[in-house]
């Protein structure tokens, strides 16, 4: 089966696309994947392109009109093999992915909402949530490339490169984003916490920040948890690739809710998690539903900050690997 994989710049997107692809990989014995990357022109050319789709789907079978596509797009390729099968995610690749759908006349898959394209544009959409799409796959967890034995190996280069030992809990902070917004009394509520914690349960601190992580209080939280990090990286000062290693050894995964994708990752570690709320939290209906599904089914807990909270143990982890899960809600596609 050859794969055309369509991506943006955006690492969330890639890495549940990439987690698609991990599973079809346990379905289908030979799997030939092509990357193409892009970028948009601008949000009006990507508008006035998801019209056109949605009134004149014809017009983009024809492979004369692939020519028509540098004006919706800055940086782009036209795959250099027919695919049998797109995927991709996030809504700056989904109106190429239904274009290249039509012209190369592939089967096709959109993980995440359509933002106003047509259904019928796709062969199946993926969601964690049900939208209320026809040809919609509804998967527990998003895919992403989170294994077990992935993150023991990784666990195991780090402690050995760092010479880390002990006990850890995993915090991954973020910032204003998916409609929450973080005030300096969120952080420093957090930073007390993570200090109350580490006194009374003995455990170090392994800390990252994000990019929609303030600046002034990433250098606020590095210089008061000093004493009580094993390892913190400042996103926007020195950016790593530690989310890997972070999971496998975090006994506890905390992760502010803000972001969807981070999440999802630290449930598919298959370890407690807590996801972390400032006091005014989004009102988007379909994020709410997703995280209230999380908590329902006991893979999160939600919770307010207080320096003296309890934490608790009634989780749910998943049954199985996440790659393994989305394989199964895949095998008839």
């Amino acid at each position: 089966m050859n794969i055309l994989i369509i991506k943006d710049n955006k690492p969330g997107h890639y890495n549940q696309t990439e987690g698609l692809i991990l599973a079809l990989k346990e379905i289908y014995s030979h799997v030939v994947v092509e990357y193409i990357d892009i970028e948009i022109k601008s949000k009006i050319s990507r508008k006035l392109l998801r019209v056109l789709l949605n009134r004149f789907p014809n017009f983009f079978k024809n492979k004369n009109n692939l020519y028509y596509i540098k004006y919706f797009y800055k940086k782009y390729n036209l795959p250099n093999v027919i695919p049998d099968l797109i995927i991709s995610t996030g809504g700056n690749t989904a109106n190429l992915n239904a274009w290249f759908g039509k012209v190369y006349n592939a089967n096709n898959i959109l993980n995440g909402r359509l933002r106003e394209l047509k259904e019928e544009l796709f062969t199946n959409i993926t969601t964690v949530i049900d939208l209320g799409y026809k040809n919609q796959i509804v998967i527990d967890v998003a895919p992403n490339i989170i294994s077990s034995v992935k993150l023991k190996k990784e666990a195991e280069a780090f402690t050995a490169t760092h010479n880390l030992q002990g006990n850890f809990y995993t915090l991954l902070v973020g910032g204003d984003g998916a409609g929450y917004s973080y005030d300096d009394t969120f952080y420093n509520k957090l930073i007390d916490f993570v200090i109350s914690t580490s006194k009374n349960k003995n455990f170090k601190w392994l800390i990252t920040t994000s990019r929609r992580t303030p600046l002034k209080i990433e250098k606020d939280m590095r210089k008061r948890l000093k004493k009580y990090t094993a390892y913190f990286v400042s996103y926007n000062m020195k950016p790593e690739k530690i989310l890997l290693p972070f999971l496998g050894l975090g006994t506890v995964i905390f992760v502010t809710e803000d972001s969807s994708s981070m999440i999802s990752e630290a449930i598919s570690a298959r370890k407690p998690v807590y996801s972390l709320q400032p006091e005014n939290i989004s009102k988007d209906k379909n994020y709410q539903k997703l995280m209230e599904k999380f908590e329902q089914k006991g893979r999160i807990k939600r919770i307010k900050l207080s320096k003296d909270m309890l934490l608790v143990n009634n989780f749910k982890v998943l049954e199985d690997e996440n790659i393994h899960l989305v394989a199964k809600k895949l095998e008839n596609i």
